[in-house]
């Protein structure tokens, strides 16, 4: 049986830390559903940001990644920018290189970007990339969760419980805390179950599955496509 030909079309979600929403992912989804086309996420990162909001990034990177494979992005980048001029720069080279046609975003009002650029960020992007079509989601409408099988991601820790590659799920810190992570909750129960997912230095994951707030430690350093 043949199978049915991609559409021309080619789509890039977009996220920041200030650009944030997973709405954008699942526009993205949508769209590529009805262009019958790949979609693709790109996550940019500033490389010297505050570390006070360290943990957060790292929920929405994560919590992002989860969402993305199971919504079928065909690929998830992180991008490490340092400043305003190196964002636009990348974002429309890389656009138009592995050309894109369709970009999905979320518009913050008086996001950090426009305060940089002291203008619209949605007309800077009209401007400067019209070779692409754009698409604004607002950050204020609520994500359907129900439509994924998980809760949206929490920052969560790990105890060890004194056997080899188990550990007990926590949302609080303490002093016996061994590992950091997300934890996403099977929607579909009342109890803690599902998957946790720490983060390494090379930016890959281990992974946990999670029954009755016991964590078991499945794969190590491993790409999400592999969890």
């Amino acid at each position: 049986m043949l199978l049915p030909l991609l559409n021309k079309e080619k789509i890039l979600v977009l996220l920041d830390f200030d650009l944030y929403s997973p709405n954008t992912i699942l526009r993205g989804a949508q769209l590529a559903k009805a262009f019958n086309s790949t979609f693709e996420v790109l996550f940019m990162v500033e490389s010297d940001g505050d570390g006070f909001d360290q943990p957060e990034k790292e929920l929405m990177i994560a919590e992002s990644k989860k969402l993305s494979k199971d919504l079928g992005a065909s690929e998830f980048r992180i991008k490490e920018i340092r400043n305003v001029t190196m964002f636009f720069n990348f974002l429309e080279d890389f656009t138009r290189k592995m050309g894109f046609t369709q970009l999905v975003l979320a518009h913050v009002a008086e996001s950090r970007w426009e305060e940089m650029i002291h203008g619209s960020l949605a007309n800077y992007l009209m401007k400067s990339m019209s070779f692409i079509e754009l698409h604004f989601i607002s950050q204020d409408n609520a994500f359907p969760y129900e439509k994924w099988p998980y809760n949206k991601g929490i920052y969560a820790f790990l105890e060890p419980i004194g056997e080899n590659d188990k550990y007990y799920l926590t949302e609080q810190k303490t002093k016996n805390t061994v590992v950091e992570g997300v934890f996403f909750k099977e929607s579909a129960t009342d109890f803690d179950y599902g998957v946790f997912l720490s983060f390494t230095e090379d930016k890959l994951f281990n992974s946990y599955k999670v029954r009755d707030s016991v964590a078991t430690l499945v794969n190590k350093q491993v790409k999400l496509d592999e969890i």
